[in-house]
């Protein structure tokens, strides 16, 4: 008998229900059902029995008492303890793996090699993540070689381990930040992706555009700087990736890149245009939401991250919906349409070719 799997964990989903229900979107019937979140985001068979089994012993038991003990509890900061940020990290690199997109690439034309590349190593990459126990492993247990891996990035018989090389590679190597919605009144849906993310090159004034890696590297390699210069190689094309973990709050993994807005690191003068801003860049945040953790050291070794709570904007809130909307596949959940009205609203009045679905029906009576 097939177990049946949650593709988005019901750990999340208790957080966007009432009373263990939840509103959820079919987007292919285009309609809305108030459904318990046993039958949401789900699929019988969706993963090999051990590895539903090992996704609940290896990390959400682990990320769950962290978010609901922890996380979850507090108003203002967050203090993490190292193997803590681990865990949040290990959670987000396996979210962003643990929805096979195999589908999705089909649809959109992608290269039978790239997409047969990517179901061939799907469960394997899922099993390499679970198995690794601190962030050491991660590069070491995975036996990555970036170089390798940079040369392999046009090969689409690589693509499945490319791939898993740029997720992991984009969080461990991230800014961090607990985003909050409580000031303002708008809640953050859930897609069944279970994340959303935006990877570009990053434009300006009249359809300019420049490389942030290159750039950056370019930049290393003309002052010597080494922080510089290990910076660069952090770098891949994407800009953030939103984990939303309840309907008032999300934790954002951000390109290092972003490492240059922050005042106190003494990297700022050294952006490209002038007048550049996260909000601009990104579209949602400032400059503080970017903000490194409090360090604590001990024997001049790091022991514990203090990561202050951002409040988003409702402005913030309908962006990262927006973006939501478009990455879902085929549903969506949350937990109150008024909520989310404003979002519905602003996503329905971008034009066709900014918009993925029609969602009117969702605010018809």
């Amino acid at each position: 008998m097939l177990i049946n799997c949650h593709y988005v964990p019901r750990l999340i989903l208790r957080h966007f229900a009432n009373e263990e229900k939840i509103q959820y979107c079919d987007l292919d019937k285009s309609k809305v059902e108030n459904r318990n979140i046993k039958s949401t985001f789900s699929e019988k068979g969706y993963y090999p029995d051990e590895i539903e089994k090992e996704l609940c012993y290896k990390i959400e038991s682990q990320f769950s008492n962290l978010l609901n003990n922890k996380i979850l509890k507090e108003r203002y900061k967050v203090s993490l303890s190292r193997q803590e940020l681990f865990i949040l990290k290990k959670y987000l690199i396996v979210t962003a793996i643990r929805f096979n997109v195999t589908e999705g690439m089909e649809s959109v034309g992608a290269h039978p090699n790239i997409v047969k590349s990517y179901s061939k190593s799907f469960y394997t990459n899922i099993n390499k993540v679970l198995a690794c126990v601190n962030a050491e492993e991660i590069f070491t247990h995975l036996d990555i070689d970036t170089d390798e891996a940079l040369e392999n990035a046009s090969n689409s018989d690589c693509y499945g381990e490319v791939k898993l090389w740029a997720n992991i590679k984009n969080i461990l190597h991230s800014y961090i930040a607990i985003v909050s919605t409580d000031r303002c009144k708008e809640d953050l849906i859930v897609p069944d992706a279970g994340f959303s993310y935006k990877a570009t090159n990053i434009a300006f004034g009249l359809g300019g555009k420049f490389d942030k890696c290159m750039y950056t590297l370019n930049y290393a390699l003309k002052s010597g700087n080494p922080f510089l210069l290990q910076m660069s190689q952090m770098l891949t094309p994407y800009d953030y990736m939103l984990f939303p973990v309840a309907k008032k709050m999300a934790i954002v993994s951000f390109s290092v890149f972003y490492k240059f807005f922050d005042n106190k690191s003494g990297f700022s003068g050294l952006l490209p245009l002038n007048g550049m801003t996260v909000s601009e860049l990104i579209g949602f945040g400032s400059s503080d939401i970017v903000e490194p953790p409090k360090v604590k050291l001990q024997n001049g070794k790091p022991v514990g991250y203090e990561y202050g709570i951002k409040q988003l904007s409702k402005s913030d809130v309908i962006s990262l919906n927006t973006a939501m909307f478009n990455t879902a596949e085929h549903y969506f959940g949350y937990c109150d349409l008024e909520a989310i009205k404003s979002s519905l609203e602003y996503y329905n009045s971008l034009k066709k070719n900014e918009r993925r679905y029609d969602l009117r029906y969702i605010l018809e009576p």
